[in-house]
Parts: structure tokens; sequence; C-alpha cells
């Protein structure tokens, strides 16, 4: 089966394997060491599980195991507590791999790799919806100090596990595709290992397995395919493990209109983690030409979470125009930051209104200012029914 083939099989079976209890909001420790559980107690021995240390305030931080064979594939989750989407992934994967246990492409997989998972790297920050951990410090900034204990698990299973691959997977800030106003719902990054960003032969292996992602995901993501920004990080463990000699690919989970759970991202996710899986053991990534990767727009700034089209701007009574507004919820859409106001017939958001030139004063609309979300509509004289939770990073 070409890799193309075997994406577009897993994207057509995705929905009957998809865990549908399973969703951001209920993404927390307790439900998800549950469900870990209950997915080894299935495979029939098929996966392990183990603890490798605990968290600032106590909870286990688990580690899964998965195939036997030579080429080593470490994947890590959730090391900021509210980016949920890949560790949901990761467990649709788990349950898909229990119904195709008899299947011969996977047993061979597994024969060809083995796997150390990491989910939810940082449970005490879930817990608060948070992207720190309980000390306050970002784990994807501790690669060197090792101050808090999720970085130093992580850095020790590295340490004794040695991978080959490494899978750094989060979810990303609202951004577009390059200049478009359209979301980017998945970005790829094959980290640098120095400021110089050397392509070292690691990063050019991560370079080609990224575009293998890129080439078997892009026909199911609807043109929402970007590249993230390869700033250096010395202090982050995609950049570190790079250097280190582990081909480490950064999968950033990003945003989709009418999406607040981001099943769209979730599902690209799984098509392209588990066609990379495949392609790491069959040794197929290697075929595929680095245009994938390197055509990719770069992530851009184009898209808000509300923009309001039409809005007639007032200044004292005497001078008014009619004005776009780029709104930004804040993180659980009962406030809004004010992003810009002016010309954005260029840019884009997930929710797009038009307001017919309802009348607001400059004293209620100023960029930087944050707004109750009910009060900025009962201003415009709009009804808006907005979740009451939403589910940013």
């Amino acid at each position: 089966m070409t890799p193309s083939a075997f994406a577009g099989m897993i994207a057509d079976a995705y929905p009957s394997f998809r865990l549908h209890h399973m969703f951001p909001g209920n993404s927390q420790y307790d439900a998800v060491r549950r469900e870990l559980k209950e997915l080894v107690a299935r495979s029939g021995g098929m996966f392990t599980m183990d603890d490798a240390g605990t968290s600032v305030e106590g909870r286990s931080l688990s580690v899964v195991r998965i195939g036997n064979g030579p080429r080593r594939v470490m994947v890590w989750t959730q090391m900021h507590g509210d980016e949920p989407t890949a560790t949901l992934a990761m467990l649709d994967i788990m349950n898909g791999m229990i119904g195709w246990r008899s299947e011969p492409w996977l047993a061979t997989m597994l024969q060809d790799i083995s796997i150390v998972l990491l989910p939810l790297l940082n449970p005490d920050g879930a817990e608060r919806w948070e992207r720190l951990n309980a000390a306050g410090i970002n784990i994807n900034r501790d690669a060197l100090a090792l101050a808090s204990p999720e970085a130093q698990v992580l850095h020790a299973v590295h340490e004794r596990f040695r991978p080959d691959f490494g899978f750094n997977l989060h979810d990303q800030e609202l951004s577009s595709v390059g200049d478009t106003p359209v979301a980017t719902a998945l970005a790829l990054l094959a980290p640098p290992p120095t400021a110089d960003k050397q392509t070292t032969s690691t990063r050019l292996r991560a370079i080609r397995l990224a575009a293998h992602i890129a080439r078997t995901v892009g026909p199911h993501a609807e043109g929402n395919l970007t590249r993230y920004d390869d700033a250096f990080e010395p202090r982050a463990f995609g950049d570190w493990f790079q250097g280190a000699g582990t081909s480490t690919v950064l999968i950033e989970s990003g945003h989709r209109a009418h999406d607040p759970e981001k099943a769209f991202s979730r599902k690209l996710n799984v098509i392209g983690i588990l066609s990379a899986l495949r392609s790491i053991g069959n040794h197929s990534y290697v075929d595929t030409e680095l245009d994938h990767y390197h055509r990719l727009p770069l992530n851009g700034k184009r898209v808000f979470d509300i923009l309001l089209r039409g809005v007639e701007l007032q200044h004292r009574g005497m001078w008014s125009r009619t004005v776009d507004v780029g709104l930004a919820f804040q993180k659980d859409h009962a406030n809004v930051l004010i992003k810009e106001i002016g010309d954005l017939h260029t840019h884009g958001g997930l929710e797009v209104i038009e307001v017919a030139r309802r009348v607001i004063s400059t004293e209620h609309l100023r960029v930087n200012r944050v707004i109750p979300t009910r009060d900025l509509f009962d201003l415009l004289q709009m009804y808006a029914n907005f979740p009451p939770v939403a589910f940013r990073p």
C-alpha cells in the first residue's frame, strides 16, 4: 500500500476508532489515566504501561511502550497542560491499533519500530487548564536546567531509550496559512539543533519525515497546513533532542472555523503520526522530496477568533467611519481582547460576523482593551451565543 493510500485508509476509518467520549473538556489526569489503563488491558499485551516518576503535585507520569523493533521512536504530549489535542489523538491511535491487531501491516510495523509514549506530561497544569506546571515552570523551557520533575522524567526516559526519532506534540496559538485569511489546522517543524540552524544529518532525517507527513496529510488538510517558525531555543526539548541525535518533528495542532474542540486537527494528527510511524518502520520516508516540507507556507497572523465587519465607529459624535474589528477570546470566552481596528479585508476569523453598521463609540472600543464579550455585543445591540468554555492554548 502506498503512503497516500495508507493515509486515505486511516482517514476513512477514523470515525470507527475515534474515542468519542474523550474530548478536550475531560482530558485531565484521572480521565486520561483511566483511559490508558483500559486500552492497555484491552490490548492483549500489545501495550505495557509503567510509571516513570511524578509531577510536582505527585501525579504519576505514565510511559506506554508499543512494539519491539530496532528503530526507536519517542512521543510526548501535553507538556503544556492546556494543549490536549495530541493526547486525544494518541489515545485514538492506541484504540485503532487494538482494532487492527490482526492486520499484517500493523504486525510488521511493530516488528520494525519500538515506541515509547509519554502522554500528558504536565498533569498538574491540565488539572488547572494552564500552560505551566504547578510550580509555574514552562516545561518546554527546562531542557537544560531540568528544574521541574516533569522535565527530569522526559530527559531520563530519553537518556535510557536513546530514540532515533521523536515527536514533540503541542497546540499552537491561532495562526493563519501564510498571509491568507485561512486558519492553520496543523503546523510542522524540524527544529534546528544550533543557533545557526545547521542542517545536520539528524535534522535532515527530521525534515524528510516532516515532508512525508506533509505529503500524506496534505490531501486531507484542505490547504490548512503550514510550517512553524524555526527560531532556535536552546532550552526547548525539541531543539535539544535534535542536537542530541534524535530526529525530532514538532507537530502543532491549530484551529478551524466552527471547531472549538479541534476535531479536525485531532484527525490530522492521527493520519500524520500513523503514516510517519509506518514510514519509519518500512523506511519509506527517505523517498519523500524535501520540497513537501520547504514549500509549506509559514504560520501567519491573519486570523482572529471573531472578525466583526462593518462596525460604525464614532468619536464623540464628530467623526464616524465604517471599520472592521478583530477580537481574540480570553481563556473562558467570557472576555475578548480587542486586537485590531480598521481595514481588515485581508484577514479572516473563526467566526466572521457582518454587523450591518451597528454604531459603537471609540470610548468603548480601544485596541488592547479586554471587555466582557456580552457587554461588547450588548453595546452593538446584537445577540451572541458563544460556547461557555473556549478551547485555546
